[in-house]
């Protein structure tokens, strides 16, 4: 038995549509081609597949069994018929990103795979959240395609990079913690507190440049924000992670007096320059490039 892809397209219009003429108007065909068609495959299947004895063909039993099957089929098809369309023209079947959603705003991202999603339908997407340096690491070991993150102290002729951004650092804590007491904390207030920090998997729990000696760390953003807003400790992080926080007092700046605010550091935009870049990559790059330039929230550092 073999049945034909325009077969399985005339019957799916007919049912669609509710008549052959109808179908027929669909597909551009002549009605008796639709006839003919639909006739053929009730012949090749050796099933009823409508039944004629009304004014308008009515799907059978058995061409209602048949039906999600048929629908199945065409589906994958069409999948299949775009995707060979896309290979042809350097679109990649998938494509991961990795960022850290510290830094990173999600309504950014909830924009830009909205219109990933509407450019290329048949490219599987992966989006991973990456804090401290596991963008990278992510992006080193092949898992990713594009890493987001803050600039690294350099980077090897494999990566093109380039900056998106600029992420402005302050020193925070929760109202009811000790240091928002001090009307100019010192640094050596500072390492007689503990400090909150963000890790990732592979850099481990403790890192040299702890001050304190009592340093917590976590790889969520949001158990960070969690423990800061418990006075837990104070953290160094970006003012957009704490934006909310800050405007209903929950969470303040430490008016350090050595300095406000850190210095700003680059968000950077990384990739492996291995190859040629299919169209997917570069969309993304010119579209975060762009997008996340346009849309960075602003956060008052007054």
């Amino acid at each position: 038995m073999a049945l034909s892809l325009e077969q399985l397209e005339a019957f799916l219009a007919a049912v669609e549509t509710g008549s052959f003429s109808a179908a027929a108007r669909k597909l551009g065909k002549a009605q008796s081609s639709i006839s003919g068609l639909i006739s053929n495959l009730e012949s090749d299947t050796g099933l009823p597949l409508f039944d004629r004895s009304t004014r308008e063909p009515r799907l059978t039993r058995q061409g209602q069994a048949l039906m999600e099957d048929v629908k199945a089929v065409l589906k994958s098809h069409n999948h299949l018929r775009y995707r060979v369309s896309h290979l042809t023209d350097k679109v990649e079947p998938a494509i991961g990103i990795a960022y850290d959603n510290l830094l990173v705003h999600e309504d950014n991202i909830n924009s830009l795979i909205r219109d990933f999603e509407r450019a290329f339908p048949s490219t599987s997407l992966m989006l991973l959240h990456a804090t401290h340096h596991g963008a990278y690491q992510l992006l080193e070991e092949h898992k990713v395609d594009i890493a987001i993150g803050l600039r690294q102290h350099s980077y090897t002729e494999q990566y093109g990079f380039t900056s998106i951004g600029q992420v402005q650092f302050a020193k925070v804590a929760s109202i009811s913690h000790p240091l928002t007491k001090l009307s100019n904390p010192t640094e050596s207030d500072l390492v007689q507190h503990r400090q909150l920090k963000i890790t990732d998997n592979q850099s481990g729990t403790r890192h040299s440049e702890d001050r304190t000696g009592n340093a917590w760390y976590c790889n969520s953003p949001d158990n960070l924000l969690a423990m800061l807003k418990m006075g837990l400790g104070w953290a160094d992080i970006p003012l957009q992670s704490v934006a909310s926080e800050l405007q209903n007092g929950r969470i303040v700046r430490l008016n350090c007096n050595q300095q406000a605010l850190s210095f700003p550091q680059s968000l950077d935009l990384v990739w492996r320059k291995e190859g040629e870049a299919g169209k997917c990559q570069q969309w993304l790059l010119e579209r975060l490039t762009l997008q996340y330039r346009q849309s960075e929230p602003s956060v008052s550092i007054q």
